[in-house]
């Protein structure tokens, strides 16, 4: 093994665990995309191929948007995969063709492409409702690359895709699924929905955990039904991209993308607490406390995470909606006849908030769902 291949990402370990939902994410080019579509498309197909003169087992690539499949992405996602090699030169090629994928042989005087055998599809998600009548008994894995998006999902986006999932499975339980991305935001929608925030918030890098997640089904004995999912926090290459910049950490060792924040300027010690409230959107908590400088007297809010249960007296903005008016959902629109608090909370502006991390900052402002005032 060359010292190249020690430095990437391997799935076996991921693999071995045997989850049907598992995700991989790190820092960008270590070998992530290259090792699932290497091992969950190509190999498959080729060794069912060997095995069984008619069975195939087929992929499906998933995308979120119709745009990102056209042909020469399709087939520049796969330009890294020795086909040649893998096939005994039987093609040279992986080419793209009406949503399918194809094995191929590129003709160097002609410039044209014979296609071959059909090896899998790619679909984009933002169109799953289209594929509900379709059959996709040959499907053993879905690939969806780059789940994590640095600002825009689909509404409603991990109940589309488990429903394409369900349209694939047929009630089989046997289509896994791999998500893979690079780690550009913990506000993730299928991090929300699968509660997985707890979990991604505290896991190291280098180590995978597993959860249980529950259908609401049960079987012919009245078990209930759950689904295992598997989360690798892929261990950093230690070589360094050469990427410069407020995003370096990420590129470069897999960390957390986040954006410079603004920091106490004194010891949270030189400072005495006025007021304090909880913060808790898409699963985030966060504590914010008004804070007097002792020696200047001038007042300042502060931000930082919070992993445990709020108090009972504590003014709570939530999107979780609730009868109980220690619940509000925007800081600046409370329903709570009180002048006091509500000049407090008027004091909660752009230029007067410190966070107790970068990481804490670009969390809570992508997060929260009021707009911060200037």
């Amino acid at each position: 093994m060359s010292k190249q291949d020690k430095i990437h990402w391997n799935m076996d370990s991921l693999d071995k665990v045997g989850a049907l939902i598992n995700i991989a994410w790190g820092e960008r080019s270590n070998g992530k995309s290259y090792q699932v579509k290497h091992k969950k498309a190509i190999i498959p197909f080729l060794e069912s191929m060997i095995k069984d003169g008619e069975k195939r087992d087929r992929f499906i690539l998933v995308r979120r948007l119709r745009e990102e499949i056209t042909t020469e992405k399709v087939e520049r996602y796969f330009a890294d995969v020795d086909i040649a090699s893998l096939t005994n030169n039987r093609y040279n090629i992986i080419t793209y063709y009406r949503r399918e994928v194809y094995l191929g042989n590129y003709d160097i005087e002609t410039g044209k492409v014979k296609r071959g055998e059909k090896i899998g599809y790619v679909v984009a998600l933002s169109t799953e409702q289209h594929y509900a009548g379709a059959s996709y008994l040959d499907v053993k894995n879905i690939i969806f690359e780059e789940f994590m998006s640095r600002s825009v999902y689909l509404a409603n986006e991990p109940d589309k895709l488990m429903n394409f999932w369900n349209t694939v499975d047929r009630k089989r339980g046997k289509v896994r699924m791999w998500l893979v991305g690079n780690t550009i935001s913990r506000v993730c929608p299928y991090l929300t929905d699968w509660g997985l925030q707890n979990i991604v918030s505290k896991q190291q890098q280098g180590t995978i955990i597993t959860k249980m997640l529950d259908t609401g089904t049960e079987d012919e004995n009245g078990n209930p039904i759950q689904v295992k999912l598997a989360i690798e926090y892929c261990k950093s290459t230690g070589k360094s991209s050469f990427a410069i910049g407020k995003h370096k950490d990420m590129l470069n060792k897999g960390t957390w993308q986040s954006d410079p924040q603004p920091h106490l300027p004194k010891g949270k010690n030189e400072y005495k607490i006025l007021f304090r409230v909880g913060f808790m959107y898409k699963e985030f908590k966060f504590i914010g406390e008004l804070l007097k400088d002792i020696e200047t007297k001038e007042s300042v809010w502060f931000i930082y995470p919070y992993d445990k249960e709020f108090k009972d007296n504590l003014l709570i903005f939530t999107d979780v909606v609730k009868l109980n008016k220690r619940y509000q959902r925007n800081i600046y629109d409370i329903t709570i006849n009180n002048d006091r608090i509500k000049n407090v909370l008027e004091t909660f502006r752009e230029g007067n908030i410190f966070y107790s991390d970068d990481l804490c900052g670009t969390d809570f402002k992508q997060a929260i769902d009021f707009t911060i005032r200037k």
